[in-house]
Order: structure tokens, then C-alpha cells, then sequence
């Protein structure tokens, strides 16, 4: 009997950090038949002659809770060679949820995630309550797997209602949480996740509701995972932004120690005004093993670039006068931006963000990244700083009057937000304990797109610097958060390992320009990025994309603890 498909001539890299060698890759029944030299012929022949074949890729860090319900493939995510995401990070989820309370959690998630309320109520049909209910909605129609996370803000306003963002939780109410966190895990979610983070605030400005727990409740959660013997923990910790605080260290220990399970903190990170918090951060993993507690870092390999444009922006929020005019209505807010008692305030406001860090480098290095008129076209990657020399302006007169020139769709960007020193980013990279991710995809639609973190990670560190072996990055892109997650049967291409396979060409591999498309649910716009060098994606034994082209199959499933799925 043929094979359904048959790999043909690569360069295996299995994902457990062996070299590559050579061989062939059969598949059958969505499962790997065979590995190596093989015989025999397939209904479908794939020629990787000078490609890698290897274990689809896992990113740990998205937001795609929402997006999976109009778009199944997880686009930009699946066109890096991602074959499963992980949901439910932050603590944020729009499951379990009462009717009632349908707004709150669309509320919370447009003010944190940055998706548009009108993109979340015209996005899905609700068709749930609990997150059983959710699964069973969501697992219908998939192109690629998911691991779903419960998110603790939504479990707590589940149980809680309002008083989950004003107090802590009572001894009832937190065994209410674990009840449902446990019916949740039965139900097949992959676990629990949660943010302490204290700049994290609610649609109304309100602190998100994980941020009113107290320690008590945290293990008394976490000991959910211990009781249903599998799932993973992720968190945002105190104070956040890549930054954990001494009494924090101590309680994640002792989480990690409660759940039994993995820890997976977000995120590592090099920070302009706190430069070496990263070697504390490493340091403090190294620690913890010594401690037989299991804690990961996800960590950006790449710099993070952030876009924007005025007609609507969180970049300038701490800085009253800015954000009371970006939130001005757009016919108003363009009147006004032209006016100099605004642009007088406004360069009050700025000169005395360039006192602190980090907005002050982020400012530095402020440019202009998308233009929608011939006669700005030239301005593309010039720094507004340089600009303003130049012209012998401010900059706040130079960023105004190209935006205003273009009826505010001006794309801006500041490059190296975080992860600005690449000499700190190499060392992050080597660590053991850190994870390659924090694409966020699915959130921050039109600020970020972080799914290139795979193609930075092969072409720049691996192909250009060495600082990693390719089966090594590739272990950790797989076999690893696999682990991670409690999931046995991915991550690796091995006989009757669940096969999940990306083909890529390691000699080209490259992340192409951002994009901008309206392709969202009420027209809403985003940020997207290609790949190249990425030529065949296969889940669960269906090729999925051929050169990022979508061959129509949607193969993808929902991904359980495997001590819990048996």
C-alpha cells in the first residue's frame, strides 16, 4: 500500500538537536511512517532535495483566542512554518463567560490585546459558556492545532462577576475557580495562565481582574495541575515588562513547585532603561533548576519594532496631553493637531517624555515606515530625529505634518523598542532556559507582528552568527515547547510522533516586509508578514500550504495534556 506522502531527499533535522542527515520522511494515516532511507511510492511526492525537513513549529505565545474563529489557518503564524499555537496567554480569554458579561471580556481584551471591539463583536457567534463549550466551537473548523490555555481574568469574572477587579477572592470563590479550572482541563484545555502585571488595566481603565489574586490563590490554582496530573502554567509576573521582583522569584518558585508542571514566564527581554535585567532574570532561572523547579522564560530573538499611526495609538497614553487629543474624534483630532496651542502643548509633552527612559531611545529611534502618498515616499526609513534636523523643526512639527499630509495613515515605527542591543539578545538566545517566541499574534494587530522571531532565530542567528546549531534551534522551536506543554506526541520526527512537518530552504530563509491588509471582521485593518524560503507546511499528515499558498485542507486539532488525554 502507498504512503499517503512521502518526503523526498532532505535534510532531516529531527527536533532533538541532532544534526541534520539525510533521508526520507513517510507519512501515513497523519502519523510519521518511517524515517531515513525509504522505499515504497506515495499519493503525494514532496522533492526536498537541499531543503531541512523538520517537526512543525510551536509558538508559545499568541492571541489568536479570537482570530481562529475567521481565520482558521492563524495567518501570519502559518506561513512561518507554525503548525500549533498556543492560546490563552496574559490570563486573557473570551471563555468561560456569562452572557452578561459577553462585553466586559471584549472590553478587556480590545484595551490589553489591541484588538478592536468592533472586530471582536462582529468576529464570532458566542455559542459558549464554559470553556468546554468553547473547545467544542472553536475545534470545528482548524487549519492549524491549538493548545488552549484558561485564562485567569476570565475565570475569575466568571465566578465573581465585578468584584473579580475590586478585591481579593474569597476562600469559596477561589474553590469555585478551581472547579472550573479542573472541569476546564477535562474538557481539554492545555492549562492555566495568568498576568500580575501592573500595567496591565481594563477596558475602563479598571485593574484586569488576575491582578486583584493573592498568593494563596495562585498556588491554590496552580495545585489544579498538580490534582488532574498534566497541563502547563504561564504568567506575566510583578512588577512586568520583563522584570520579575524579588518576593515574585519566591512565589513563582513555589507555584511551580504546587502545579508540578512547567512555568512559562513572559517574557525576556532587553529593556532601554533597566539594561542588564535580563542577566538577572537568566540568573534567577538557574537558580530555580537548582531548586527542582521547572521555569522558561519566552523570549523575543529579534528587536521589537513597534508601528503606529494617529488615527488611533496607545504609544503616548502616559503623557496627558497626547492622549487626550489621539482620542479625539478624527475630523476634530486633525483640526486640532493643525493648530499650534495644541502643537505647543504637545512639544511639552514630548521634550519631557526624551527625559526618561526608555522613552527617550524608543524617540531616538522614531521613524517614518509607511507612506501613502508619491511625494512622501521618499521619507520611508528616515528618522523623524534626522528629519527634524534637516528642516530645522521640531520633531513633533516634522511626525504632525507628514501624518497630517496623508489624513493621519501614516505608518510610524519605532525600531528597537525593547531587544534594542543585540550583543544582550545573543546572550538571551544561548540561554537553555529560554523559549524563541512572544509573537503575540493574534493581538496587537495594528502596532506589531512578532511571528518573524522563527526566521530571525534560522537566518540571522543560526545562518549568519552561529550562535545556535540548526538542531539545536530547531529543538528549540520544537521538541521543546512540546515538552512544555505536556504534549508527547509532537515535536519531534520520530516512527508514530503525530506528524507535523515544516520543509524550508535554511539557505534563504528570511522574513519579508510587513504588510497592511483589511482583512479583518467590520473591515478592520492589520499588520501581516510573509516568509520566504518556507515550501511545504503539513499538520496531522495533510500538507497545508504549499509555498504559503493554502491547498484547502484544515487538518488542525485541539492539542490536551498528554497524561490527561491518556
Amino acid at each position: 500500500m502507498p504512503y499517503d506522502v512521502l518526503i523526498r531527499g532532505g535534510h532531516i533535522v529531527d527536533g532533538t538537536g541532532k544534526p541534520a542527515f539525510a533521508g526520507d520522511v513517510a507519512v501515513q494515516d497523519g502519523k510519521v511512517a518511517a524515517v531515513g532511507k525509504v522505499h515504497g511510492s506515495a499519493k503525494q511526492t514532496i522533492n526536498a532535495d537541499g531543503l531541512v525537513v523538520a517537526p512543525g513549529f510551536i509558538d508559545l505565545h499568541t492571541h489568536y483566542d479570537a482570530q481562529l474563529f475567521w481565520d482558521p489557518l492563524a495567518t501570519s503564524s502559518c506561513w512561518h512554518g507554525v503548525t500549533t499555537v498556543l492560546t490563552g496567554n496574559c490570563g486573557f480569554t473570551i471563555a468561560p463567560v456569562k452572557p452578561p458579561d459577553r462585553e466586559y471580556i471584549m472590553r478587556l481584551m480590545a484595551r490589553v490585546e489591541g484588538i478592536s471591539f468592533d472586530v471582536l463583536s462582529k468576529g464570532f457567534d458566542w455559542e459558549w459558556v464554559t470553556f468546554g463549550d468553547y473547545l467544542r466551537r472553536m475545534e470545528s473548523r482548524l487549519g492549524v492545532n491549538v493548545a488552549a490555555q484558561v485564562g485567569h481574568s476570565a475565570l475569575r469574572y466568571y465566578v465573581m462577576g465585578p468584584e473579580a477587579y475590586r478585591r481579593a477572592a474569597t476562600e469559596s470563590e477561589v474553590a469555585a475557580m478551581a472547579a472550573n479550572l479542573a472541569d476546564a482541563m477535562a474538557a481539554g484545555a492545555i492549562g492555566f495562565s495568568t498576568s500580575q502585571t501592573a500595567h496591565h488595566t481594563g477596558g475602563y481603565g479598571e485593574p484586569i481582574p488576575s491582578r486583584m489574586s493573592e498568593p494563596q490563590e495562585l498556588l491554590a490554582l496552580a495545585g489544579v495541575l498538580r490534582k488532574v496530573g498534566g497541563g502547563m502554567l504561564t504568567l506575566n509576573p510583578k512588577p512586568g515588562q520583563s522584570v520579575i521582583n524579588e518576593q515574585f522569584q519566591e512565589l513563582l518558585i513555589q507555584i511551580a513547585q504546587a502545579s508540578g508542571s512547567y512555568i512559562v514566564w513572559n517574557s525576556i527581554a532587553r529593556r532601554w532603561d533597566m539594561p542588564d535585567q535580563w542577566k538577572v532574570n537568566l540568573a534567577y532561572m538557574e537558580r530555580a533548576a537548582a531548586k527542582d523547579a521547572k521555569i522558561y522564560a519566552v523570549g523575543r530573538c529579534q528587536s521589537l519594532d513597534l508601528e503606529f499611526n494617529l488615527h488611533k495609538t496607545n504609544q503616548f497614553d502616559p503623557f496627558p496631553a497626547w492622549k487626550e487629543i489621539i482620542t479625539k474624534p478624527e475630523a476634530e483630532k486633525q483640526r486640532l493637531l493643525a493648530t499650534e496651542d495644541v502643537r505647543a502643548r504637545l512639544r511639552v509633552d514630548w521634550d519631557r517624555m526624551k527625559a526618561i527612559p526608555p522613552h527617550k531611545q524608543r524617540m531616538d529611534l522614531l521613524e517614518v515606515s509607511r507612506t501613502t502618498t508619491p511625494a512622501n515616499k521618499r521619507l520611508e526609513g528616515k528618522r523623524i530625529y534626522a528629519l527634524a534636523a534637516q528642516m530645522g523643526k521640531h520633531p513633533v512639527d516634522v511626525l504632525l505634518d507628514i501624518a497630517l499630509s496623508e489624513r493621519l495613515d501614516t505608518q510610524f515605527t519605532y525600531i528597537g523598542a525593547m531587544n534594542g542591543d543585540m550583543a544582550a539578545v545573543e546572550q538571551i538566545v544561548k540561554s537553555p532556559y529560554c523559549v524563541p517566541g512572544v509573537s503575540d499574534a493574534g493581538a496587537h494587530l495594528d502596532t506589531d507582528c512578532g511571528v518573524d522571531f522563527i526566521a530571525v532565530l534560522l537566518g540571522h542567528w543560526v545562518r549568519e552568527r552561529g550562535v545556535l546549531s540548526l538542531g539545536e534551534a530547531v529543538r528549540r522551536l520544537t521538541s521543546l515547547p512540546a515538552r512544555l506543554m505536556g504534549v508527547a506526541d509532537r515535536g519531534v520526527l520520530r516512527e508514530g510522533m503525530a506528524a507535523d512537518v515544516v520543509v524550508f530552504d535554511p539557505a534563504s530563509i528570511k522574513a519579508l516586509p510587513r504588510e497592511i491588509t483589511s482583512d479583518l471582521p467590520h473591515g478592520g485593518r492589520r499588520i501581516i508578514q510573509r516568509a520566504q524560503g518556507v515550501h511545504s507546511v503539513m499538520v496531522n499528515g495533510e500538507v497545508l500550504l504549499t509555498d504559503s499558498k493554502h491547498t484547502g485542507a484544515m487538518p488542525g486539532r485541539l492539542l490536551r495534556p498528554s497524561a490527561i488525554a491518556g
